[in-house]
């Protein structure tokens, strides 16, 4: 019995990370995929769009990280 327990523990952390992961990922997968449909965009003309939309989605999906480990979501 103590055995499954550890098995159930341990499943449960791993299924804790990859929702983590995966929620933290919707970001810029959300943001990639509106920059990325044909009608006009913010910095579709500018030499530093791309870079400026990494920024974006990776200061995003870390504000989301830290308020999901602020909340004790995960």
């Amino acid at each position: 019995d103590m055995i499954n327990n550890m098995i159930s523990y341990q499943l449960n952390m791993i299924m804790k990370t990859l929702t983590e992961i995966s929620i933290v990922l919707t970001i810029p997968a959300i943001i990639f995929s509106f920059w990325g449909i044909n009608a006009h965009v913010p910095f579709e003309n500018s030499s530093y769009g791309v870079l400026a939309v990494l920024i974006i989605s990776a200061t995003l999906s870390l504000i989301c990280w830290l308020l999901m480990r602020r909340k004790t979501y995960l």
